[in-house]
């Protein structure tokens, strides 16, 4: 005879996984262990949306310095200077 489909999953009369006296079923759960999981995997995915970000924009700012070039213009990558600071020295 077969049996339904419930009936192996959910012993008992108390049905859903509860025994038939009532009594609530034992919780071996590791929750500190689930939740250090859950924190690295968290980190991990936060990672890997940096490490995208910082790519897409990279490739933008070199598609950027591409077009730049391409047209022609010599001032597309700005070079910085230190400021003066108001000694000049006496050329010769």
């Amino acid at each position: 005879m077969q049996t339904k489909h419930g009936d192996m999953d959910h012993p008992g009369a108390g049905g859903h996984g509860r025994p038939a006296d009532g009594a609530a079923p034992d919780d071996d759960t590791d929750y500190e262990h689930r939740h250090f999981t859950n924190l690295l995997a968290i980190v991990f995915l936060l990672v890997i949306a940096g490490a995208i970000i910082w790519t897409v924009k990279s490739i933008e700012d070199n598609e950027r310095l591409q077009r730049c070039l391409n047209a022609g213009r010599r001032d597309c990558v700005k070079i910085e200077t230190p400021p003066s600071t108001g000694i000049r020295l006496p050329v010769r």
